[in-house]
């Protein structure tokens, strides 16, 4: 698991360039976000009870409304840190990543499609609407909880020294092996032994404060 959120969090644009530069209307950095959200939400999205049309429509409604905030900066950068304005007008850093606030209203649009649709969705597989109304529920709890979890991580990474950050990401997100990293670091690593036992405490790091954060919230990994 936390391989795998590693290798997620791995961008070419960090949020706060993304957000400065489609301010700036960069048409190359519009691009790579785009296909950059889309990824990300063919990944977590679960499309229960809805097709391939409605699952792109929840998409595009989410993706918008994101933009929307970027462009008219609600969503804006400060000192390098992505921030949102408040509705009490006060600015304050955001905690989550942009990929993780696109599947907050993404979640508010599946919920709207469920209320509209959900007699039609349910009554083929239940025969009351309480039972309906209780795997709602169910299905929010969890895809709240699962994206908690997300941004847990999102942050625990964030958090890692440059030194672990660099090694990690050379190992889990390109692949490459502890001999090619000893040699792209070698003025940093003078051995391979050494450079694996820095490896294994970078990652041991990570997993001891991901597994802190989450006891904090009653959550497992």
């Amino acid at each position: 698991m936390i391989k795998e959120l590693f290798t997620r969090k791995k961008q070419g644009y960090t949020d706060a360039e993304v957000v400065e530069r489609l301010q700036s209307r960069e048409r190359k950095v519009e691009e790579w976000f785009y296909r950059t959200a889309k990824r990300y939400f063919d990944e977590h999205f679960n499309e229960v009870f809805f097709d391939k049309d409605k699952k792109q429509e929840i998409f595009q409604t989410a993706f918008l409304k994101l933009w929307m905030e970027i462009d008219n900066k609600r969503i804006c950068t400060q000192q390098e840190q992505v921030c949102r304005q408040q509705r009490n007008g006060t600015v304050k850093p955001m905690t989550c990543s942009l990929t993780t606030f696109l599947m907050a209203f993404a979640r508010t649009e599946y919920r709207e499609l469920v209320r509209s649709t959900k007699e039609d969705c349910y009554g083929e597989l239940f025969d009351d609407g309480d039972t309906a109304d209780v795997m709602v529920t169910a299905f929010d709890k969890e895809e709240d909880a699962e994206e908690q979890k997300n941004r847990i991580v999102d942050e625990c990474i964030g958090g890692l020294s440059p030194n672990c950050a660099e090694i990690l990401t050379l190992f889990y997100y390109k692949g490459m092996s502890l001999d090619q990293i000893l040699e792209q670091r070698q003025e940093k690593n003078t051995s391979k032994n050494g450079l694996k036992t820095a490896k294994n405490k970078c990652m041991n790091t990570l997993r001891e404060r991901i597994a802190t954060e989450l006891k904090k919230y009653n959550l497992t990994a």
